[in-house]
Order: structure tokens, then sequence, then C-alpha cells
């Protein structure tokens, strides 16, 4: 193994390693530095050695991200990964670098170091790590674990050809209030360990102090009328100034007061947002009720170079701007504005490089200087100065105990001035081997057996806490009881004492979820929350799309992990591997194997992989809920002209579908029916069955169309598939007749044709009283009518008068024909009385039958859904979900026979 260090060996800038591995070669960064003539690290050295078959990065600050676009331009074929905040952090800081470079290059009359198309280019191709964190090239092992510093920063484990490196890129373990601390590995044992020494001569002052310090000197200015700058470095170091001075109001510790975010903080902001699994509890928790965590609204506000002016003319503030060396960018414009005013203060939080003018702010705070040069224009500076110590940086000791415990033979030092670094190599035991690197040096490692035991005490551990503790940052699968669905859930933490996990749900909810009622992990996840939520979601709803087509066949018959089935069918989309996992937990149980440390196995024989591949199986989500079923197929019909509305009918069938309703079920062709129940399958799961029941009251308005005038309503013979009019027979009657059974599916027969098609004369039966009366005037015989309706105790809701063949007929409308049957005699007589024909209308009211049976039906029955009323049977058919007696069912079958003349059927 040798390992050279084409940058950021002896200086904090430009970092950038080349590690060899026999036949494998990996770059690890390409960082810039900040300052000089020379700004990109010892690439000329790389003609010398192996091309590198990867780069990886260990986090998005310039002086480790910089130079990657030369690199992608010298070596296009290689891939460069990082985790996924680290990806979209270098989105933004690319491109905004690229822009400080090109405006320096412009006043220095010299060359950008890449062009804005090598940018995009690398920006496009950059790859994310695997969520479990390891990459595998050429027999070399890559692992990540977590470095604290700057949300999606990592150290790397390399390991091949028997040896073992860490490279830890920056590192913090204390994490401030915004990120976790690194992760202290401790049973590695690297041979090497690569180490970064930015504050190697030095320990942090107390945390706590410096925060309340910050805090309070920033009140203090704004109160005595000034304005506060904090230059920061818009990853990391302004999200916990933001924090900090929020939560010391928050608290009343300091009045509130206005903060304006500018420069890069804000689109970074954004970037943290969106990864809240990678962040402390408390902030992920406020991200998760407040909406943000950083940004809030009426306290911090982001602004941008439009209100500058108006800010540094308006009333005393805090300004967080990048960058945090006062190089260039906002912070830069607002210090030309404020340094000049002695009630200002500008107030440094972290390192300043030597040739930076925030390092000339620390040295006029101590005395020495009383001029700022910023971007070639020198300033009197009559504003107050200071620093706070909020590094993100490990310190001495931290980094001497880390040292201790993962034990390497030998410790390379980089990323760090020469006075940190002899610092910290006086305080590193001799036995680790420590060196100081120089840039442009390699260092070759022979081969050895790797040493045993740790220095100081071993604790014993707990395997099942341990094996707890890794379900951390994985999605989990799991039933809590009395739950009839799976959930996913994002493990945020683990109380390992009661066994008990802490899961965030898709709807952004922590769940407690006892380890037993885990039915599965899918691993760890390491992109947004947002596609967390998303994938989540979709699978949870409808989980059919992403298991059609899988070819399960190529499971082999021994046992498995979930891991690996999705190695072996080679499923990399992680809908597809949510929807997986949910569908074998409803394989047989003798197909499932747990070993002793509860790991998952399937063996899936040719019976279960035929069920898994017709779907034949009860697999959660295969169908939408109701619901959602029926809105999808709404949207499916939103033009068609004759759809009326679609229900589920779930209770009391083998067949579970959804029922279509039409106004003329009878003109919907079968070649339609097919295509329409492959597409609502296809689209929710759902079969589909088309109701028979027809609108009667939908065919005088078809009608009347074809007509082109009002007509009364027509007879309908369901079971002739008929409709016979009263009207005249117009010319064009055979055009009509077409277009009438084209739009309803039924012939259309006109009174001429009444004999033609065999109707009995007597099916609209005419009551007419042998009487020499003359005929009664029209609203008397009405009011006349009205009367024997009341007397007879029926109800008649509509009398009208028509005349036929020239003389007047009186039509009555009852309940329905069944109720006026009855009421033969009464219209008899009341023929006698007002000289005038009477009969009585066919069609009965419908609205009137359902609004009885609604009344008539007793709530505990549990009724779902209106009455269907069936006319060319006289019934009307419900559909309940709770026991009734028969003693109760006939009691009502009574009732509603009665009331309507209708006969109930009982789903």
């Amino acid at each position: 193994m040798k390992v050279t260090v084409l940058g950021g060996g002896n200086e904090i800038g430009a970092s950038c390693l080349h590690i060899q591995f026999e036949e494998v070669s990996i770059l690890i960064d390409a960082g810039m530095r900040m300052h000089g003539e020379n700004s990109l690290p010892m690439f000329g050295m790389l003609d010398e050695l192996s091309k590198p078959d990867i780069v990886i990065i260990t986090h998005a600050h310039a002086d480790h991200i910089g130079a990657l676009p030369v690199i992608h331009a010298m070596y296009p074929d290689v891939p460069v990964y990082s985790t996924p905040p680290t990806a979209d952090l270098m989105q933004i800081m690319m491109k905004d670098s690229y822009k400080i470079l090109t405006e320096q290059s412009r006043l220095t009359e010299s060359l950008v170091p890449y062009t804005e198309e090598q940018m995009n280019n690398f920006l496009q191709q950059i790859r994310v790590f695997p969520a479990n964190g390891v990459l595998e090239i050429a027999g070399v092992k890559i692992t990540s674990y977590r470095a604290g510093h700057i949300v999606g920063a990592v150290m790397f484990l390399i390991e091949g050809n028997g040896e073992r490196i860490l490279v830890t890129g920056d590192l913090s373990f204390n994490g401030g209030r915004t990120i976790p601390g690194a992760k202290v590995a401790d049973d590695i044992r690297p041979d090497v360990v690569v180490m970064e020494s930015t504050y190697g001569n030095r320990l942090h002052t107390d945390r706590n102090t410096e925060e309340k310090r910050l805090a309070e000197n920033v009140a203090a200015t704004i109160e005595n009328g000034g304005f506060a700058l904090i230059p920061a470095f818009a990853i990391g170091r302004a999200q916990e100034i933001l924090l900090i001075l929020q939560a010391y109001m928050e608290k009343g510790l300091i009045p509130t007061f206005p903060i304006y975010v500018d420069g890069l903080v804000t689109p970074v902001c954004r970037v943290y947002k969106n990864y809240p699994h990678y962040l402390k509890g408390p902030v992920a928790h406020r991200i998760r009720t407040n909406g943000d965590a950083f940004l809030t609204e009426g306290r911090c506000i982001a602004v941008d170079s439009k209100n500058r002016n108006a800010i540094v003319q308006g009333n005393p503030a805090c300004i967080v701007a990048s960058s945090g060396m006062l190089t260039g960018g906002a912070s830069a414009w607002y210090a030309r504005h404020l340094v000049t005013d002695e009630k200002n203060a500008v107030y440094l939080t972290g390192y300043q490089d030597e040739e930076s003018p925030g390092k000339k702010l620390l040295a006029l705070a101590e005395g020495t200087e009383n001029t700022l040069d910023i971007d070639g224009t020198t300033y009197q500076v009559k504003c107050r100065v200071d620093k706070f110590g909020l590094s993100a940086h490990a310190d001495a000791s931290e980094m001497t105990r880390f040292i201790e415990t993962l034990e390497p033979t030998y410790t390379l030092l980089v990323h760090g001035d020469d006075e940190a670094r002899i610092g910290l190599i006086e305080k590193i035991h001799p036995r680790f081997q420590p060196v100081l690197t120089e840039n442009g040096e390699t260092y070759p490692f022979e081969k050895r057996k790797e040493k045993k035991g740790i220095v100081g005490r071993r604790y014993k551990r707990n395997r099942e806490q341990e094996l707890l503790r890794n379900y951390i940052g994985s999605v989990l699968l799991y039933k809590k009881e009395g739950d009839q669905n799976y959930k996913f859930g994002l493990c945020q933490k683990v109380h390992p004492k009661i066994a008990t996990l802490y899961c965030e749900t898709p709807k952004g909810k922590v769940d407690k979820v006892e380890a037993s009622s885990v039915a599965e992990t899918l691993g760890p996840w390491n992109l947004s929350i947002e596609r967390y939520t998303a994938v989540a979601f979709e699978v949870l709803t409808f989980s059919r799309p992403y298991l059609e087509g899988i070819n399960w066949d190529l499971l082999p018959e021994y046992i498995v992990s979930l891991q690996e089935i999705f190695q072996t069918l080679q499923v990399t989309d992680e809908a597809q591997q949510f929807a997986i996992a949910i569908a074998l937990q409803s394989i047989p149980k003798e197909c499932r194997h747990v070993d002793l440390e509860g790991r998952v196995g399937y063996r899936l024989d040719k019976k279960v992989k035929f069920k898994l591949s017709n779907l034949d199986l009860p697999i959660q989500a295969i169908k939408m809920n109701p619901n959602h079923a029926m809105d999808h197929v709404r949207s499916y019909f939103t033009d068609h002209s004759h759809f009326l509305r679609c229900g589920v009918q779930q209770n009391g069938t083998d067949n579970p579908h959804i029922l279509l309703s039409f106004d003329f079920p009878q003109s919907i062709t079968n070649t339609e029916r097919k295509r329409v129940i492959k597409d609502i399958k296809k689209r929710t799961g759902w079969d589909t069955v088309f109701s028979d029941s027809v609108r009667h009251e939908a065919f005088q308005p078809v009608l009347s169309s074809l007509l082109g005038s009002d007509v009364d309503m027509p007879s309908v013979h369901i079971n002739q598939s008929l409709v016979v009019t009263k009207e005249p027979k117009p010319e064009n009657s055979l055009e009509i007749s077409r277009k009438f059974n084209e739009t309803t599916g039924f012939a259309l027969r006109f009174a001429e044709d009444h004999d033609s098609v065999g109707l009995n004369s007597s099916s609209t039966e005419t009551f007419m009283a042998n009487s020499d009366q003359e005929p009664m005037e029209n609203n008397q015989a009405i009011a006349i009518a009205k009367q024997y309706g009341e007397k007879n105790n029926v109800k008649i809701y509509k009398t009208s008068m028509k005349k036929v063949n020239g003389q007047p007929l009186m039509e009555l409308h009852f309940i329905s024909p069944e109720i006026a049957v009855q009421y033969q005699d009464m219209l008899l007589n009341l023929s006698k009385e007002i000289g005038i024909a009477v009969q009585f209308a066919k069609q009965p009211k419908q609205n009137e039958i359902i609004r009885i049976t609604n009344a008539s039906i007793p709530p505990a029955w549990g009724m779902k859904g209106n009455p269907s009323v069936h006319m060319d049977k006289a019934e009307v058919s419900i559909k309940v979900t709770n026991e009734f007696t028969e003693a109760e069912l006939a009691e009502v079958r009574d009732h509603i026979l009665k009331q309507t003349g209708y006969t109930l059927q009982v789903k």
C-alpha cells in the first residue's frame, strides 16, 4: 500500500490523497487553495502514479472539492462518489466558487482553473454512496463512517490486499447543535490512519461558555444601535450560529432581534432541512414540526444582494453571511459597509487562513493592525472585532484519544499548519508512529499482521444492544400489535434497555416500535427525507406497479436475505425494493426463516414464486384503498358522458370489486368493457363489474334532444330493451331511432308502432265510466282528484291533463304503479264524477321509494350506501354490514311494501 499526498499535507487547502492498493488506485478529495497563484493540488504527479479507479469525497468544503472539475476533465470515465448531502451541497458550492474564481481571474488577469462546461459536466456525473455506506471495487472495500464536522461528512476505511487504512477527512467529535459527532468505530484496527490536524496545538474552550458569550455580545451590539456581522462558513458554521441565537431568544436569555441570512447560507440551510435524519434529534424534530429549524419565519430572514443597501440603512440587526474568512461573497460586502462605524461589530467564529482578511481582523482585535484590505480596497476599521470558539474540528485532546482508540501502526498527519501538526505529533504516543506529511511525498507501507487488543479498559459488549443500534439510520418494515397493515419507519434512535426503536413515519411523526415488531430491515437510508416519504407513500398506497414484471424465478431455492434478493433480481429502485419487502410478508410462514441473531431469510419454492409472479397472494396495497381507487376511476371517466358513479362492493362477496354505474349500461360495448376492466385493474388493482341498472329518467332528455322539443316521459320496458313514446312519429324516425339506440342501447318505438311490436293494449290501463256527464273543467277536476286521494289516504304526487284523440285524459302519479293498481275502484269512481277518463302513470317515484327505504332501515343494521330501485322486478335492494333477525326483516319488508309497493331485498 502507498499513500501519496498531492495536497493538504503541510497546509490547510487543496486536500488530495492518492492511495494505491496493488491493482486499485483511489483518489480522496481534490480541493483548492483559497489564496496564492497555485490553487490546485499537485496533479502533475498523477502522470507518475496509477490512474485512479475511483474518486471519493469526504465532505463539501471548497478545500476538499474545489478542484474536482479538473480531475473529472482529466479522467471523465472515473466515477466520483459522495454521500447524498455532499452531492447536493456540491451543486451549490461549485457554482458559487466558479463565480468567485472567474472574478478573481478577471482582476488578476489569469486563467480560471476550469471552465464552466467542465464544472457542469462534473456535477452531472456525481454518484452517491449506497445506503449501507459500502463500496467495493476489484476486491477493495470502502466503508464510510460519520465524521461530524458538517452534514454528510464522512471518513473512509479502505480495506484490500490484507491492509487497512482510515482517512478521516475533517473531524468533529462534538458535532455542536446541528449534527451528531464522528462515529468512533473502535473495532476496525487500521494499519494506517491519515488524520487532519487543524487544531492539533490547542484545546477548545468550553462550548457552552462560547455560545453564551456570542449570543450576549450580538444582543448587546444591536441594543447599542449597531449591526453585528458574523462571517460564517455557509456549510456547518452558519447553521450552528442560527440555532444558537434562536435558542437564546426562545429561552428569553437575550432580546429578540432580526437575523438576516445572506449568501450561500440560505440554499445550504435548505439542503440541511432536507436531511433531518442526518441531524441531531432536537433539530430533526423542529424540522418535522415547524418545517424548518434554521430559516424561521419572522426571525431568520433570507435576503440577497437586492436587499443589502436597505438592510445596512435600516434598523440594527444581526447579519449571518458567507464567506467565513471574508474572502468574498456577501460577508465581504457587508464588512466594507460596516467596519468603519464604531457602533458595529464583526464576530469571527471559525478558522482564519493566514492570508485571509479574517486573519488580519484578528490582528486588529489584538491592536497590531488598524486597516483591512477587501477586494483590493483598504478600510480603516473602527468597529469592534472579536472571536468565538465554535470550531467544527476536533482539538488536540480528542484527536489523541481517537488515535489511542484505533491503535494504528502508523499515523499520517495532514490538513494543518506547522504549529498545529508539531503540537499534535508531540502528544501522540510514539508507538503509533506519527508522521508529519509533506505535499508531493509518497509513503509506502509493507504488509504486516494486525495488532490485537486496545489500550485502556475493555468493556464487555452487549450483543443484543449492538444489534439494536445497528437499526439506527435504516428503513424498517414493522407491524405493531393490533395493526392489520405493515408500516415503514426510518429508525432515528433506540432505547436498548426496553428494546424500543424510535422510527420516523412517512408523515413525519415518530412511532415507538418494539424490536420484536420489526419484520424486515431494508438497510440504511442515505437519500433525502423527501425521497423516503415519497417512496413509502407510493408503495403503501399501491404496490402493484412496482411488483409487475419481476422475474421471481431468478431466485434460488435455498435461504436468501432481502439484500441478496435485491441483488439477484438486480433491483436498485428504492420503491421497488420497498414493494418487494412488503410482498414477501404475504408468503406462507414456513417460507420465512429467522436465525438466532434475528436475521430474516426467505426460501421460495416454485409454487410461491408462481404466486408472486401472478400477484396471487394477499399482498398489502396490491389494491389501492377504496377511496383512492374510486378517485382514480372518477378521473378515468371524466370525459365519459354516460358515467354516473362508482362504488366498492366488498362485504358479503367472494370477489370484492368496483361497481360502475352508467345511465345507459347497454350502450357500453363488450370491447369497451374489456378495455375498461383492464385499465382499471392496472391503475387501481381492483376488478370491475358493470351495473345493469338503467337510469329511467335519463331517456326523456335524450328523446327531447333528438326530437327537438320537450316530450313526456316515455314508457320503459327493461326486459325488451325497448322505450315507447307517445309522441307522433316524425318523418326521420328511422334516423332518430338509430341515434337513440346508439346512445342508450334501447330500441325506440313511436305511438303508431305500438301494435306492430306486440305490446298489450291494456299495458297502460284507462278507467272510463259510462256517463253522459259533460267533462268537468280541468282545474276543478284536478281539485276533485286531490280530494279523492286525501279521502282514501293515498298520496297523489302529481295530476296532469292531456288529450287523446281529441278527448281529455287525466293522469295520476302514485309512488309506483304497484300502489296505483290497489286503488282501481277509486279511479273508476273519480272518472264517473269528473266525466273524464283517468289513467295512472307507469313510472315510479324512485327518489321517494329510496327516501322511505332509508327511513325504514334500523341504524343497527349498518346500511352501506343508498338503496337501489329495480323497476322491472318492483324491488328495492340494500346492503348492510350487521346481522338482523328474520322477524325484524319481515317487519321492515312489510312496512316498505305497504308504503311503496316494492319488495325489500337485503344483501
